[in-house]
């Protein structure tokens, strides 16, 4: 008799399924692949962030420069409204040219948008200090306008910088962001904000530093008449 041939059982084919790679064992192409592909989403810098906070940077700068060097900014002679608001008590912050704490925020804004590059950490953090330096923007243009009675060309394009990067950074919200409670990192970077802003003003209204708050009427209507009475002090020592 013949013998007969065994048939050789077919069993239904198998999907293939991804492997997870051992310790020391090289990942797939496809693994690396996929790897790589993430990694490019993470490592995304915010080119638009960083240009305005470099154009930020630039003008704070240059006020910085022009107050330590004792010179006026450009359009900014003697007597005109920015004048005013330049030599003004909130020109300054601790002896320091209120510009200096602009351009501190606008160099933490650049760092963020170039260095941070996953979208939710970046977005965090920029809203966080745009926020702060557009509150603070706002209350220095408020207090030209309503008690300086004078207004600075260069505090408005600093202001003008702000808003845009504030909107921007609103726009770049990142809406697939896990875990990310967006109405109460709002609301803490908003007490946070006016905290600061409102130490600031109790700064400048001469609460912890006498010096630092408004002239004393007296006293200064006693300098601008012997200004005009071309007075000349004499004393002797002995």
């Amino acid at each position: 008799m013949a013998k007969k041939k065994k048939r050789a059982k077919t069993s239904p084919k198998k999907t293939a399924t991804p492997r997870e790679t051992k310790p020391g064992e090289k990942p797939s192409v496809q693994d690396s692949g996929r790897k790589k592909h993430s990694q490019q989403k993470q490592e995304h810098r915010n080119w638009l962030l960083t240009g305005l906070a470099g154009a930020g940077m630039v003008l704070t700068a240059y006020l910085v420069i022009t107050a330590w060097l004792g010179e006026a900014p450009l359009y900014c002679d003697e007597g005109s409204s920015c004048d005013i608001v330049q030599q003004s008590r909130w020109g300054t912050f601790l002896g320091i040219p209120t510009a200096f704490f602009g351009f501190v925020v606008y160099a933490l804004l650049g760092h963020i948008g170039y260095r941070f590059r996953q979208p939710a950490k970046q977005w965090k953090w920029a809203w966080a200090f745009s926020l702060l330096g557009l509150v603070y923007s706002i209350y220095l243009n408020l207090i030209s306008f309503f008690v300086i009675e004078a207004m600075c060309a260069y505090c408005l394009l600093s202001l003008t910088i702000m808003a845009t990067i504030f909107g921007v950074v609103i726009y770049q919200r990142p809406g697939a962001a896990r875990d990310f409670k967006f109405k109460t990192w709002a609301g803490e970077t908003l007490i946070v904000t006016l905290l600061i802003v409102g130490g600031m003003h109790l700064h400048y209204s001469g609460v912890f530093d006498s010096k630092a708050g408004p002239e004393d009427p007296y006293l200064r209507g006693l300098a601008e008449h012997l200004s005009q009475e071309e007075a000349v002090m004499y004393g002797a020592f002995w």
